[in-house]
């Protein structure tokens, strides 16, 4: 639920939320999906961390992808379930 009320509040004004699933943080895994169901319900766009690096990367051709695995995943390799 951490970031539920925000997203909501953002959504009903207007905005386009997309919803980084894995920053979400809540006392049960329980909460945490019943806050995940509530936020797309509400018309959160839900993505992960991998997804979004991804996009942001657009062609893995790129001579900045290696610097991107390096300095971005590997920090965050817990969260993304990369071993």
């Amino acid at each position: 639920m951490s970031f539920t009320y925000t997203a909501l509040h953002a959504i009903r004004g207007g905005y386009d939320v997309y919803g980084l699933i894995e920053a979400a943080g809540d006392s049960t895994e329980d909460a945490h999906d019943i806050g995940v169901k509530r936020m797309i319900q509400a018309g959160v766009i839900p993505v992960t961390l991998e997804s979004l690096v991804s996009e942001w990367m657009h062609d893995w051709d790129n001579t900045k992808s290696s610097k991107l695995v390096n300095e971005v995943y590997s920090t965050y390799v817990s969260m993304i379930g990369l071993r």
